[in-house]
């Protein structure tokens, strides 16, 4: 039997969503936005129906799951109501606001029984499932130390919006890209149990709002009147039990020069082999012993549609109500612990014992 799909949210992430459920034989019957006209506009695309409330939803038996890709500060309520009226859940990341909230999704997903998955949907891309591959065969070793880093010169989306007040955010630049950073590294580690966290939070650039210089706005454009309250840099040293540790840097904005460093890099690293890869590449490169030497080698791979992949796997879970590759909500959970201990590190200049 064909999905039907509820895409709530019709902005850019809900566009994504339902391309890729149409590619993946998923029937897209709702659309809801607050913004009518918006809401419209995809629903037309796909032949359903729009609505400006997400009630129209959950009193709609036809609708088997939902897509949810709403402000973070919604992400919370409806999952709640969506999985309480019988629904299946896609979460865009993150879960939520913080551990506390997400407890709550746990839970009710356990008493209600529904598919609840998080759309890190890094672990769907070539490069991200290679390197996955690489690691489960053995190859590298021991797993001891991974480093993350997404750098970007001039990145806040939104400036003085919903991205950039805290309130209905959670955070800035971590909760928004460096979660991907980390859940990627925890799936590609196999899940380790975080130990202890030291981190650091900066605002520099965005509470300038007017000083801020910027060529292109995700969620633009600037909102002076608005708010910035949160960081648009954060660092962190996460160690985990077994003693392997994670150097976690991520930025919206910072003047590191071009071409110094890569935009992004996953890099794994044990004590036979290492790889490294861009978030966004089309390869994996490979530190490996050859015939008693060091030696580097480079695995290309052909380009992956993420984010059909991961409403496949979706589908997958709801067919089975089982879990694939997608993240489950402790999971998920467990990547908004790390954010969480990395803003009370950056406020208390102090580790985390977890």
């Amino acid at each position: 039997m064909t999905m039907r799909l509820a895409i709530i949210g019709a902005g850019s992430i809900g566009e994504k969503h339902a391309a890729a459920a149409a590619s993946s034989g998923v029937r897209v019957a709702r659309v809801v936005d607050r913004n009518s006209d918006r809401a419209a506009a995809l629903a037309d695309q796909y032949g359903a129906l729009s609505d400006v409330d997400a009630k129209a939803v959950w009193d709609d038996d036809s609708i088997d799951a939902v897509v949810i890709c709403v402000p973070n500060h919604l992400h919370r309520p409806m999952a709640l109501d969506a999985m309480r009226a019988g629904k299946d859940v896609l979460l865009e990341k993150p879960m939520a606001l913080t551990t506390v909230e997400c407890d709550e999704l746990v839970d009710v997903a356990e008493q209600t029984r529904r598919v609840l998955q998080v759309g890190y949907s890094h672990r769907f891309t070539a490069v991200g499932a290679a390197a996955r591959k690489c690691i489960e065969t053995g190859e590298l070793g021991e797993i001891y130390h991974a480093k993350a880093h997404l750098h970007l010169r001039r990145g806040i989306p939104g400036l003085g919006g919903w991205f950039t007040t805290k309130a209905l955010a959670g955070g800035g630049a971590l909760i928004d890209v460096g979660v991907h950073l980390i859940d990627l590294v925890l799936f590609l580690l196999g899940q380790p149990q975080t130990a202890s966290i030291t981190g650091k939070a900066y605002s520099k650039f965005g509470v300038k709002m007017e000083d801020y210089v910027y060529e292109t706005m995700w969620a633009g454009p600037p909102h002076f009147p608005g708010t910035f309250d949160v960081e648009d840099h954060a660092t962190a040293l996460v160690s985990f039990e077994g003693g392997a540790t994670l150097d976690l840097q991520v930025a919206w904005a910072c003047n590191l020069p071009d071409n110094a460093l890569p935009q992004s890099m996953v890099a794994v690293l044990g004590d036979r082999g290492g790889l490294a890869f861009e978030l966004f590449g089309d390869h994996v490169r490979l530190c490996h012993p050859i015939a008693g030497r060091n030696a580097d080698s480079k695995l290309a791979l052909p380009a992956a549609d993420q984010m059909a992949l991961q409403m496949q796997d979706f589908v997958e879970a709801v067919r089975t109500r089982k879990h694939v590759v997608g993240a489950t909500p402790i999971e998920a959970r467990r990547v908004q612990t790390i954010v969480d201990s990395i803003y009370q590190s950056s406020r208390t200049n102090a580790p985390v014992e977890l």
